[in-house]
């Protein structure tokens, strides 16, 4: 038999008929559930500084790329703000050296010593007198001279010793303050370097840019950021879709095949399937009491940009496993209403039976009734024969050589 072209005989009076063994086994049930498609993220792209827009460097609704140029805005003001800051930068530096080559403490620190040596003069002074004066060798007067001048010398001791703290104290603080300016001095001039780069607007990610919302020439950035264009990431991108809540608590109890949540299917809007698998990521907070659905996410390749945020489809999701038998599409056909197959029984006579099928496995129609597994099921040439008749079998060829 050439490949691709099925001819039906007719042997020994009876008509040849193309058959499959049925397989029976354990498989996935699947739904498919209407979805849409999402940006993963979406960023705004916004002018945080005031200034004329001078520049467009893009073209709407392409993709851009991570750093990619976007627009401009004249820098003058911004480079201005920037040279102030950095003088200021200078200045500061200045006061902190100077702060740090004072010479207050070294001079109240000398005051001091000089203090305390006049103080060891008076001291020996009015030691020297005392005896001299017991013995009236000198007058009464000069001994009470020594003792005041004794007295005069500790206070300047005591005066010399507080200065020399207070001007640690004051040296300590105008160094700290310098430094503390200083600090403030190069923050202001680093946020001035960060408006001056955002003139140049920049691609924070890949993605696919829309529309600007504003023209070249316009001020921009007055009073609070001006939004000029968004970009949404399309690789990957998510995709969401909504289960009942009986489906949810039929997924929690019996179970859901976590390898095949990592395989999900997308069905475009054409019905075609996209190209590349998407998997489970995300499961909402709560079941929306409106829709009675709860909102679950999944995220597919999207290498080629051929999904964008907005578009809609169908997402094929196993919800539990079922021991089940797998027949060919082609066996299956709707009989008043309902599906069936033409067996062959052991007797090589044709027999309806009716089948209750639930979706499709690796491109054959799973039938959850009516087939126990391991009988003998017409795949091709049903229209040739009927109920009751003698009919001669040959393996029906695979669907890949067809």
């Amino acid at each position: 038999m050439t490949a691709g072209l099925i001819s039906f005989h007719v042997l020994r009076g009876k008509p040849v008929v193309f058959v499959e063994t049925i397989e029976r086994r354990e498989v996935p049930i699947v739904v498919e559930l209407p979805a849409q498609t999402e940006a993963a993220a979406t960023v705004e792209i916004r002018a945080n500084v005031e200034g004329r827009l001078t520049e467009m460097s893009f073209h709407e609704g392409n993709m851009v790329k991570k750093g990619q140029v976007l627009f401009r805005i004249d820098p003058r003001r911004c480079a201005a703000a920037l040279q102030l800051a950095q003088a200021a930068v200078e200045k500061a530096k200045g006061d902190l050296e100077m702060a740090r080559e004072q010479q207050h403490l070294v001079n109240a620190q000398s005051a001091l010593g000089q203090a305390e040596a006049n103080l060891l003069r008076s001291n020996q002074d009015a030691e020297r007198m005392k005896p001299l004066a017991a013995r009236r060798a000198v007058p009464e007067r000069d001994l009470d001279a020594a003792i005041a001048a004794q007295s005069s010398a500790r206070a300047a001791v005591e005066d010399a010793r507080a200065t020399v703290r207070t001007t640690t104290v004051g040296d300590r603080v105008g160094l700290r303050q310098a430094q503390a300016s200083l600090a403030a001095a190069e923050a202001t001039r680093n946020n001035a370097q960060m408006d001056f780069e955002e003139t140049t607007i920049r691609a924070p990610i890949d993605g696919l840019i829309g529309r600007t919302e504003v023209s070249v020439g316009n001020y921009v950035g007055r009073r609070e950021p001006t939004r000029l264009a968004t970009i949404s990431p399309l690789d990957p991108i998510n995709v969401s879709f909504g289960i009942s809540e009986t489906l949810y608590i039929l997924t929690i109890t019996k179970g859901v095949d976590r390898e095949a949540l990592a395989h999900l299917e997308l069905i475009l809007a054409d019905n075609s399937a996209y190209p590349f698998r998407g998997r489970y990521t995300n499961l909402g907070r709560a079941m929306d009491a409106k829709t009675g659905t709860i909102l679950i996410e999944a995220q597919f390749p999207n290498p080629k940009g051929i999904l964008v945020p907005g578009m809609s489809g169908r997402i094929r999701m196993p919800v539990e496993t079922r021991d089940a038998a797998l027949v060919s599409e082609r066996a299956v056909f709707d009989a008043h209403g309902s599906k069936a197959v033409e067996i062959v029984t052991a007797d090589d006579k044709v027999a309806i039976r009716s089948v209750e099928t639930e979706g499709s496995y690796q491109g054959k129609s799973i039938v959850i009734g009516g087939l126990a597994g391991g009988e003998t099921v017409i795949v091709e040439g049903m229209m040739k024969v009927r109920s009751g008749q003698r009919v001669a079998t040959k393996a029906a060829p695979a669907e890949r050589d067809r």
